[in-house]
């Protein structure tokens, strides 16, 4: 897969296309239209992107769209850019960081020291 990294606003796309694919522009444009202040060209613009990106199949006719990859893949890319960038390739930087910063909850904390103990 190329790595590109997707923007706020592709995103808004992409999480559409997940919940609903197949999915048709029009249908995206009908759905974001209600949730944002975006033009329906805007939209087109936007779907358009993702599909040049790789991260979309558009078919036609009705230019219906399906994602080429998983919303599991993007969120582990972009983890992946995350910890690149903001803390020199270091998870252990990042867990510190959330839970020095964060108000966990004990049944938070709990959750957290399962799923450590899972991946041993």
């Amino acid at each position: 897969m190329k790595h590109y990294e997707l923007q706020p606003s592709e995103l808004k796309i992409m999480n559409v296309i997940w919940d609903h694919h197949p999915i048709s522009a029009s249908e995206i444009a009908s759905i974001l239209m209600k949730e944002t202040a975006w033009s329906k060209n805007t939209i087109y613009t936007l779907i358009t992107r993702v599909v040049k990106k790789g991260f979309v199949k558009r078919t036609d006719p009705n230019f219906v769209c399906e994602p080429i990859i998983t919303r599991k893949q993007i969120q582990q890319q972009e983890t992946k850019s995350l910890v690149d960038r903001l803390y020199a390739g270091s998870l252990n930087m990042l867990f510190a960081r959330i839970i020095e910063d964060e108000n966990l909850s004990d049944a938070e904390l709990e959750e957290l020291r399962k799923l450590l103990d899972q991946k041993r």
